[in-house]
C-alpha cells in the first residue's frame, strides 16, 4: 500500500462497485443471500460434512462454542446479478488463525474465484486478531466460509475475493476502457 493510503479508504470500494456496474450491469450492495447461518441448515449438502467439521474446529481453537447469533448469513459486499457472483472485499481483519483454520478444511472440490492458498498465507502472515466480542474471529471466519460455499449452494458462480491492499482500488477509473479490462483481468473473468 502507498504511504498516505490505506485499505479503508472509502473511495476504493466505490471503485470497485462502479467497476462491476460498468462492466456487468446491475450489481447490488451490501446483498442478502437470504441463506441461514448455522451449520445443520447444510444437512442435506453435499458440503455439510465440511462445514460441520469446519464449524466444530473454529469451536476448538480457542473454546468458543457460541459465536453464531444471527439466524441468517450477513449480506456480502456486492453480488452481480445477471452473471450471479459475489465479490467480497476482504481488508487485513479477515486473515486471521480461525480464518487459515477453516480454509484448510475446505475440499478440493469447492470451486472458488480466489486463490485459496494466497488467503491461507496472508492469515499465516497477517495473523489478525479481533477479540471484541472476544469470539469475533471465530465468528467472522465462520460467515465468510458460508460466502464461500454458498454459490455451491445456489448454483451461482464462484465467490470472487479482493484483498485490500492488493491494489489502489481507488486508482483504477470505472469509466475507463483499459481499466475495466485491467479489473476484469484481476476478477479472471
Amino acid at each position: 500500500m502507498v504511504k498516505g493510503h490505506n485499505e479503508r479508504c472509502k473511495d476504493c470500494k466505490q471503485h470497485v462497485f462502479e467497476l462491476l456496474s460498468n462492466i456487468f450491469g446491475d450489481v447490488k450492495r451490501n446483498y442478502n443471500l437470504n441463506l441461514p447461518s448455522k451449520p445443520d441448515s447444510y444437512i442435506n449438502s453435499y458440503f455439510y460434512p465440511y462445514l460441520k467439521k469446519i464449524y466444530i474446529s473454529l469451536q476448538s481453537y480457542r473454546g468458543h462454542d457460541k459465536f453464531v447469533y444471527a439466524k441468517r448469513l450477513p449480506n456480502v459486499d456486492f453480488f452481480v446479478v445477471d452473471n450471479q457472483f459475489t465479490v467480497e472485499f476482504d481488508e487485513s481483519q479477515h486473515f486471521t488463525t480461525p480464518r487459515r483454520i477453516a480454509l484448510m478444511g475446505y475440499p478440493e472440490k469447492l470451486k472458488l474465484g480466489f486463490e485459496r492458498h494466497k488467503w491461507i498465507d496472508l492469515c499465516q502472515t497477517l495473523n489478525r486478531k479481533d477479540n471484541d466480542p472476544i469470539y469475533r474471529d471465530e465468528q467472522r471466519a465462520w460467515y465468510d466460509t458460508l460466502r464461500d460455499f454458498a454459490p455451491s449452494v445456489l448454483n451461482h458462480r464462484p465467490i470472487i475475493r479482493l484483498y485490500a491492499e492488493d491494489y489502489i482500488w481507488c486508482d483504477l477509473s470505472p469509466e475507463d476502457r483499459s481499466d475495466q479490462e485491467k479489473f476484469k483481468n484481476i476478477l479472471k473473468l
